[in-house]
């Protein structure tokens, strides 16, 4: 019996499918999530009451925001959609330079291996950006970590409120690889047998706003990759 439990264990953890989806985020989303604020818990009540934001303290605490680590077999691009609030782009001192958002892939090691960052020339009170972030080759499975480096100690452009949501682009099924699997549900999308709209926006690969089989051969491609 020990046996076996130890071998159902090993299957366990190594079976990328298990870990956690594709990180989203929001205040009924953000369990496995790490916030670095010590003095700030994450939980429902401080993310609605926007008490979550990133910026770097006045003792020179970087608060930043890390995922629950997910699969990314075979994927080349993580796909991320953000919505952004803050509550002082009308204030006599705010300062949109100080605004940017850094997303990054961090590796089992807690090393950041690519990251995106996106700057703003103008915001408002509720702010929706997309960030493509690329897998780096041979990665199995990540983390994200959010920050916004360039905001002062006194929050002047801190990024607050956050809700994301992400994907793996190419994984169709959601179940974090890409692989045959993922084709196939192209192929029932194109001929009709499937009309779930949340897979249909995934299956939508190449993001032209349709799903044909130009999204099958950029999986294909994912694949050889």
């Amino acid at each position: 019996m020990k046996k076996l439990l130890l071998l159902l264990a090993a299957v366990l953890l190594a079976t990328p499918a298990l870990l956690s989806q594709v990180p989203q985020f929001s205040a009924n989303d953000f369990e496995g999530w790490i916030y670095t604020n010590p003095s700030t818990e994450l939980n429902q009540s401080n993310i609605l009451r926007n008490r979550i934001y990133l910026y770097t303290t006045s003792n020179g605490l970087q608060l930043t925001l890390t995922s629950p680590p997910f699969g990314c077999v075979g994927g080349q691009t993580i796909d991320i959609d953000v919505t952004w609030i803050t509550d002082q782009w009308q204030t006599s001192g705010f300062n949109v330079s100080k605004v940017a958002l850094t997303a990054a892939i961090l590796d089992d090691d807690g090393v950041a291996r690519d990251s995106v960052t996106y700057t703003p020339t103008s915001v408002s009170r509720t702010n929706q950006w997309r960030l493509s972030l690329p897998v780096p080759r041979g990665l199995r499975h990540a983390r994200l970590r959010f920050a916004s480096w360039k905001a002062d100690v006194n929050s002047n452009g801190a990024v607050r409120q956050i809700v994301m949501t992400s994907t793996l682009r190419g994984d169709v099924n959601a179940d974090n690889e890409i692989t045959v699997a993922d084709i196939n549900t192209i192929i029932d999308l194109i001929l009709g047998d499937v009309t779930d709209a949340a897979l249909m926006q995934r299956a939508d690969v190449n993001h032209d706003g349709e799903v044909t089989l130009a999204d099958v051969n950029d999986v294909i491609d994912m694949m050889l990759w």
